[in-house]
């Protein structure tokens, strides 16, 4: 029987062993066994040399070289004590950015900076909070450093290197492993892109000398695989452009890591990943320098873009994201080039101008609307956002996403060339209805306003859910018409609120608003202007060099207020002032109200001028006027007939 017993326990271990054995001989992960092996090979790094001298290699690494400089200072720091969790990724990329010159250049003086370097981050008790995109930026850093300069580190030091991996990798691993942090429980914030990536990366890095890199590659997977079925598939960002470009950029960071054992599926096969390039496209401002503003993004991209372009254009052979990438730089002087630039530029992409575009495209995940007037630098460009907060796709899967999104559907802005005519107060302190061209009822704005940060919880609780817009889209006129009384709290009393938002040529702009409440209230309608915006009796003017100019009719008894106002805006952590014109038309105590807005050049200059020729409110029918003709527009059938043509 002990004989027996005992063959069945060697039975069981050899196929237990057996079982390990295969697993691990089945892990993609196996063909990480050379070095380098994170991004590129030394096949690649011997064929980038051979170019790097050429153009446009040379300025991109020039451009390396300063930034690895510019984010540290003059000189390498002696402590990371002092910096923050933001702060901290400074001197984690100013390391990937010295790691990647050496690997071009072999310079002795960069490497013994890059030495330094890590001496600082391995000494540290810790790396700010540890548990978030400072620690994430930093783990990313050694991880390439060691992988890339592997053969380079004095052995002590290289020793070093690998306990801080295996230190702050098993950090992220628990967190995520638990659910133990807010980011890990966010799978459509940047903070989770990030941090996730930065997991990954160290596996591939310790990959073959621990067996716990397995399991953050296993753990980084399954996060993957959840936000890619999450992401918008129209290619936009719920976040705005810079965030977009900041979490792209690193989602881009874990597929193309990944990429030699798991092969481009995941990419090739994604809506999200397919279309985001022709959202930057439209999402540029006329001219490319900058960029649309909402939510809370500044006016150009944290990172790249033409990084993430041009990776996007070597997977999908997409030349207009090739043509894109070369003008923003062209445009921003090539200050956005980084060290994938150089890794991921595929010179056989021929570029494609997107002169033979349609002048708008309708986003129909997020619900946006951007159209212009030509692709010229003096273009009139508009943007129009009618979708719920983290649009229809995770509304429908209940997932919610806050941070730097706003309650704002239904706002708009417009612009000439690059500036501003009815614009967005952008990233401000305490997300507000009121600080976008929306409607208020007594004071009280769409669920999620009132923290630092969107406030999901009210979204929860009150089981916000957004209907579909109606959409019209023509090639001379763009008609969206939605309902968003249900992004209002119960406590805000609205019945209905059906906005129509017209778009003419892509230069006149009508918006038609009905607003009923359950009891009697304040209706707001809220229009910030630029603070060039001058009212005289019958109009506004916008701008006097082109004779821009809005009018405007609401019901009876409707208060009109015009006036200057200032908010602070923090973009990228700076305090920036904005200012402008504040136009806010009340209906008091009211349970119904209308406005109607229209914008367009008028052919009677910017001084009084009449655009808005008529509203019939039982019709629901209004006729607008502009130096280029004359239009009629049916806000029931939402259908535009062009009555008189000036062309």
């Amino acid at each position: 029987m002990r004989l027996f017993s005992h063959f069945v326990l060697a039975v069981a271990v050899l196929f237990m062993l057996c079982n390990v054995t295969s697993s691990h001989a089945a892990s993609p992960y196996k063909i990480f066994k050379t070095r380098p092996r994170l991004y590129v090979t030394a096949e690649k790094i011997s064929s980038l040399r051979k170019v790097i001298k050429g153009e446009p290699y040379s300025s991109w690494l020039n451009n390396i070289k300063l930034r690895s400089k510019g984010l540290i200072g003059g000189r390498t720091p002696s402590t990371l004590i002092r910096y923050t969790s933001n702060t901290l990724r400074r001197p984690a990329d100013s390391l990937v950015n010295q790691a990647f010159y050496y690997l071009m250049t072999e310079d002795p003086t960069v490497l013994s900076n890059i030495e330094h370097l890590l001496e600082l981050f391995v000494e540290a008790p810790n790396w700010a909070s540890d548990n978030d995109i400072g620690a994430a930026h930093s783990l990313f850093a050694l991880s390439v450093t060691y992988d890339w300069l592997y053969d380079k580190l004095p052995l002590s030091l290289k020793k070093s290197v690998r306990a801080s991996i295996l230190k702050h990798a098993g950090i992220f691993y628990d967190l995520i492993r638990t659910n133990g942090i807010w980011w890990t429980r966010s799978p459509l914030q940047n903070h989770n892109y990030v941090n996730t990536a930065a997991l990954a990366v160290a596996g591939i890095a310790l990959y073959g000398e621990t067996p716990k890199a397995a399991k953050w590659l296993a753990a980084a997977k399954e996060n993957f695989d959840n936000v890619l079925s999450l992401l918008s598939p129209d290619g936009a960002s719920h976040e705005g452009v810079s965030y977009w470009s900041y979490g792209t950029l690193w989602l881009l960071n874990y597929y193309m890591a990944v990429s030699p054992a798991l092969g481009l599926d995941k990419i090739e096969s994604s809506d999200f990943f397919r279309n985001t390039s022709i959202y930057r496209l439209y999402s540029s401002l006329p001219g490319f320098k900058y960029n649309l503003d909402y939510a809370d993004s500044a006016i150009v991209d944290y990172k790249g873009p033409g990084a993430i372009l041009r990776c996007l254009a070597s997977i999908f052979r997409d030349g207009r994201a090739q043509w894109l990438a070369a003008k923003i730089e062209e445009e921003r002087n090539g200050r956005p080039a980084l060290w994938q630039d150089i890794i991921w530029y595929d010179p056989s992409i021929k570029s494609v101008s997107p002169e033979d575009l349609p002048l708008f495209k309708w986003f129909d995940n997020l619900g946006f609307l951007i159209t212009r007037s030509s692709w010229k630098d003096d273009a009139k460009m508009c943007f129009y956002k009618a979708g719920p907060p983290q649009g229809f796709l995770a509304q429908s899967k209940k997932v919610y996403a806050g941070s730097h999104i706003h309650p704002d559907a239904g706002s708009y802005s417009l612009w000439l060339g690059r500036q501003p005519i009815v614009q967005d107060d952008g990233y401000v302190k305490a997300k507000l209805s009121s600080s976008h061209n929306v409607l208020t009822f007594g004071d009280l704005g769409q669920s999620g306003e009132g923290g630092e940060w969107f406030r999901i919880q009210p979204l929860k609780d009150d089981k916000i859910y957004l209907n579909a817009p109606t959409v019209v889209l023509k090639k001379r006129f763009q008609i969206i018409s939605a309902d968003f009384a249900s992004l209002y709290p119960s406590l805000a009393g609205v019945r209905s609120w059906n906005r129509v938002f017209v778009v003419i040529d892509g230069r006149v702009v009508v918006v038609r608003d009905i607003a009923r409440t359950k009891s009697d209230t304040d209706i707001m309608s809220l229009l910030h202007l630029t603070r060039k915006a001058r009212k005289y009796a019958n109009s506004i003017c916008l701008d006097f060099s082109s004779d821009l100019v809005m009018n405007t009719k609401s019901s009876a008894g409707t208060e009109i207020d015009f006036k200057r106002y200032l908010v602070l805006t923090i973009p990228m952590g700076r305090k920036i002032p904005k200012s402008g014109m504040l136009l806010s038309m009340k209906a008091p105590h009211s349970r119904a109200a209308q406005f109607i807005s229209a914008i367009a050049e008028s052919a009677e200059g910017c001084v009084d001028s009449n655009i808005l020729k008529s509203y019939d409110a039982d019709k629901d029918y209004a006729v607008v006027e502009d130096k280029y003709g004359r239009y009629g527009i049916d806000f029931k059938t939402m259908k535009v007939s062009f009555e008189q043509e000036n062309r």
